[in-house]
């Protein structure tokens, strides 16, 4: 079990004193026994158990947990007030621990960046000093209404401006130095305003909170362009301009149109064309590629004319598409068996503007001749065939094997059969070569991206890595470490790294007459609290991200939640059936130890009932024990009869009401 400040609260509560001031109970033996405090009840069925720090209702409301699970229930709290409550009733300082946790420096960092958003749109609106600030964006053609949506801003031409306001606020040097607004002189003797004389454009992340800040020069100053330095809160290589306000539209056209500047992005949102975003700089990473992929798996690239430049954004794609979901699909080998290959989950297009056009010009211009020129992009695989045609000695052996090189690995990811033999008959005739010698190659290249996915999975497995930005990164997990992780531990995990699986789990209940996957399916409240989050957030209708997840939880849960990210991180990546198959064991499991363990419980009550004449208890918890007993029995059958089969289908869940 993954150890918190929650189980040392726990430790040191006194359970038994705890809940004798709202119900009064008896010992029996080593438990304790009394009315059940949320419910009416003539005959005690209210059950303490001290060793283990819970309690159980063994009567008509059949509540149950510990001492977190009673507090919340009986006084009507949340886990973050139960666990203040309980914390300064034994003497812990809950601060201590969000102050190492990172979070109140990322909220101060988050708060000097919006402050300074809000001096920078004062100034461009009121200040006299941003007149040709004024005239640029006028003269750009953004209107007041796009302006206000991007909070498009202008730093005055002064060395000071923005540090003088923030520590006017009352915001700390130190605070501003970190967020990237101010920086130190090489002497450290002096401080200054990181932006002037930039017209800015305020960065946000996909929650719509300013993480950073591009600013571009109104003279010949350079660099033309400058965006915010590295901070804890702006990773350059993980942005996405305009995710925040394009992210719906990308769902609903179930596409992407990737650009390149700040500009292109905002005369396409004011034009109406809503789905476009832009990377920060030239080059496609795999973290921003992962991020437009929760929403969509069709991306259009629209370059520019220049050669030179479309094919290092090329070059980028090539090696950022190795991070995009791969989908894995059953394939006939040459010898006749069957065998599961990872795929490429992305649909990749490109599409060239005209010569010496950009997006904003094209947009403003001939809004229609954008919407043709995004619904003609052409598939990777045909553009990269034409770049490589363009640029290869193709009557040359050595250009010839350059080519073969440069287009098998995309061939091999298509997911369709006869795609493969299409392209694979395309590059024969290009480079003169039979196509039995073409296909062996697409095959070996197919052999390599197994082989480099297995090697990630396996390196993976020997990193305990965070996916939680806020939370402090988890300790490296050795093998003994790793045993510390529960089932229950072990089923939320993959839960959060695949959020289709409660789906699936919750037709799969349906089905075979179980009750749904809930709360109380989790002992420890943490896990309880966490996935209660999960439901809730997987019935909206935003697509799962786990740092709007993060958002839900309490600060007190983060740590569990990126120790359960680091866990999932460790574990091989099977197929989807084969990971359904474990996820409904573990689950049976999880539940046919729960009632084992509460059985056992009621055979010990029972003998204490039994020594003591207690007749009207041994009645009422036989009862409840027989009950037990039956939906064991139930569970064991289920665990036997489930088909194996439905476990091996790689068809996505349907739908269903959680």
């Amino acid at each position: 079990m993954i150890g918190s400040v929650t189980d040392e609260v726990r430790q040191r509560v006194d359970i038994v004193e705890w809940i004798s001031r709202y119900t009064m109970l008896k010992r029996a033996g080593s438990v304790y026994k009394g009315l059940c405090p949320f419910h009416s009840e003539r005959t005690p069925s209210f059950v303490v158990f001290p060793h283990t720090g819970t309690w159980h209702c063994f009567g008509a409301c059949g509540s149950g947990g510990d001492v977190f699970a009673f507090v919340m229930r009986k006084e009507n709290l949340s886990f973050r007030e139960a666990l203040e409550l309980l914390a300064q009733q034994v003497g812990i300082d809950l601060s201590a621990g969000e102050q190492d946790s990172g979070a109140e420096q990322r909220t101060r960092l988050f708060e000097a960046n919006e402050a300074a958003a809000h001096y920078f749109q004062h100034i461009l609106t009121h200040h006299a000093g941003a007149a040709a600030a004024r005239a640029y964006v006028e003269r750009r053609g953004i209107d007041a209404a796009t302006g206000v949506r991007f909070r498009l801003g202008y730093a005055l031409d002064s060395w000071s401006g923005l540090r003088d306001h923030l520590l006017e606020r009352g915001f700390a040097l130190e605070t501003i130095v970190e967020a990237g607004l101010v920086k130190r002189s090489e002497e450290r003797q002096s401080t200054y305003d990181a932006f002037r004389n930039r017209v800015i454009y305020p960065i946000c992340d996909r929650q719509g909170r300013v993480i950073g800040f591009g600013g571009r020069v109104l003279d010949d100053g350079l660099p033309k362009y400058l965006n915010t330095a590295e901070t804890p809160l702006f990773h350059k290589s993980h942005v996405v301009y305009g995710l925040d306000q394009a992210h719906r539209a990308i769902r609903e056209h179930d596409q992407v149109v990737i650009v390149e500047g700040y500009m292109d992005v905002i005369a396409a949102h004011q034009f109406g064309y809503a789905n476009v975003v832009a990377c920060m700089g030239t080059a496609l990473t795999p973290e921003q590629l992962q991020q437009l992929q929760r929403y969509t798996s069709n991306f259009v690239l629209a370059l520019d004319a220049d050669n030179a430049g479309q094919q290092a954004t090329i070059r980028g794609l090539n090696q950022a598409r190795q991070a995009l979901e791969r989908v894995r699909k059953p394939v006939v080998t040459s010898g006749g068996r069957v065998q599961l290959e990872d795929r490429l989950g992305a649909n990749l297009f490109i599409t060239t503007l005209p010569a010496g056009r950009d997006p904003d010009d094209v947009i403003r211009q001939e809004g229609q001749q954008w919407e043709r020129t995004v619904a003609d992009a052409q598939p990777l695989v045909d553009f990269y065939f034409a770049a490589v045609a363009r640029q290869s000695d193709l009557s040359s052996a050595r250009g010839k094997g350059e080519a073969v090189a440069e287009l098998t690995p995309l061939i091999a990811e298509l997911g369709d059969e006869i795609e493969r033999q299409h392209y694979i008959q395309q590059l024969s005739r290009m480079v003169q070569v039979d196509e039995i010698t073409i296909s062996s190659r697409v095959q070996a290249s197919a052999r390599t991206q197994r082989a480099g996915m297995e090697a990630r999975r396996r390196n993976a497995a020997t990193a305990s890595a965070t996916a939680v930005d806020a939370a402090p990164a988890p300790r490296k997990e050795t093998a003994a470490a790793i045993r510390r992780y529960d089932r229950e531990d072990h089923l939320l995990a993959n839960l959060l790294a695949d959020s289709d699986l409660l789906v699936w789990l919750a037709g799969v209940t349906d089905r075979y007459h179980l009750a749904p996957v809930q709360p109380g399916d989790w002992q420890h409240v943490e896990n309880q609290e966490i996935f209660r989050a999960l439901k809730q957030f997987l019935s909206g209708d935003e697509p799962w991200d786990i740092e709007l997840f993060q958002d839900m939880l309490d600060g007190q849960l983060h740590d569990r939640l990126a120790r359960l990210a680091a866990y999932a991180s460790t574990l091989p990546s099977p197929d989807v059936g084969v990971m359904r198959e474990d996820a409904v064991k573990v689950l049976l499991r999880m539940r046919q130890d729960r009632l084992r363990a509460e059985t056992t419980r009621i055979k010990y009550l029972l003998d204490e009932f039994q020594r003591e004449g207690d007749q009207e208890s041994l009645r009422s918890f036989d009862r409840v024990n027989n009950l037990n007993l039956r939906e064991l029995a139930h569970l064991q059958r289920v665990a036997v009869v489930i088909p194996q089969e439905m476990f091996r289908r790689n068809a996505r869940p349907q739908a269903i009401k959680l």
